[in-house]
């Protein structure tokens, strides 16, 4: 609100008091004048106007506390119609029976009333104006709250991250520190390997050669054995398959098994007179 219209409203609202102030002593004078030459006692008489034109002003002041307070406004309504009625009613009694006296004598209730309604509505505008304010103070307050508090988290977040950052620069720093032993270390690591596949190749071969020997000598040591053989069975025809095998050291199996080979290559024969030998030896 600008100085201007806070000038305009806080003059607004002293001349529509001054105005309801003076519709009220009218009014109150009336009425007790009434009172008085009714048989009310003299001391007692302004109780009556006070009954009367106050109950208007406390239940406009209902009326307006309804309204701020977005209740039904009907019975507080209700009942300033029918004090003001009554205020009315009362005065233009009170007045001499000519029209004029008469016109005048009711328009301090309706002055009365229309003055103080009019100053609610001032009253009621002017909470309303202050509430809004209220409100757009709370929401300033609320935000600047929150700005502080966003600000508080942008600047941890800006300090953990300049941590990590931090950190990852570090770390960055030592793994290229460490890069040239890592890339020597790979290189040893690979000549290792390079000679265990090179050793694993070596056994291979040492191994095929060996077990090409080892059965190089078992042939000559069967060739020889299986010579030996048939020797001993051209001198001694009737040997049994026993006396083969203690002939040339061999276990009776074996020395089976030779003899099963000769005989199906044809190089052996038995026949009734004991073993004959087909080829020469």
């Amino acid at each position: 609100m600008t100085r201007a219209n806070q000038i305009i409203s806080l003059l607004t609202g002293s001349l529509v008091a001054f105005l309801a102030l003076a519709a009220f002593v009218l009014s109150f004078d009336a009425l007790r004048h009434l009172a008085a030459a009714n048989g009310v006692a003299p001391g007692m008489a302004w109780l009556y106007p006070a009954i009367i034109d106050g109950a208007i002003i406390i239940f406009s002041l209902s009326v307006l506390q309804a309204s701020l307070n977005r209740e039904r406004t009907r019975y507080p309504w209700a009942l300033v119609g029918l004090f003001t009625a009554l205020s009315i009613g009362l005065n233009v009694l009170h007045a001499p029976s000519n029209p004029l006296p008469r016109l005048l004598a009711a328009i301090p209730p309706i002055a009365l009333f229309l003055s103080f309604e009019l100053l609610m509505n001032q009253v009621k505008s002017l909470v309303r104006r202050l509430g809004i304010v209220q409100r757009l103070q709370e929401l300033e307050t609320a935000v600047r709250q929150k700005r502080a508090e966003l600000e508080t988290l942008i600047t941890n977040n800006q300090a953990q991250l300049d941590t990590l950052m931090q950190e990852r620069q570090t770390a960055v720093q030592q793994l290229d520190a460490q890069l040239p032993t890592l890339t020597a270390k790979k290189e040893e690591l690979l000549a290792e390997l390079k000679q265990l596949r090179q050793h694993k190749r070596d056994l291979q071969l040492s191994n095929t050669d060996s077990i090409a020997h080892a059965r190089a000598q078992r042939e000559v040591h069967k060739q020889a054995a299986v010579d030996a053989m048939l020797t001993y069975l051209a001198d001694n025809p009737g040997a049994s398959l026993a006396d083969i095998a203690a002939a040339i050291g061999r276990s009776r199996s074996t020395a089976g098994n030779y003899v099963n080979e000769l005989l199906a290559n044809g190089r052996l024969h038995k026949n009734g007179h004991g073993w004959e030998i087909l080829d020469n030896v």
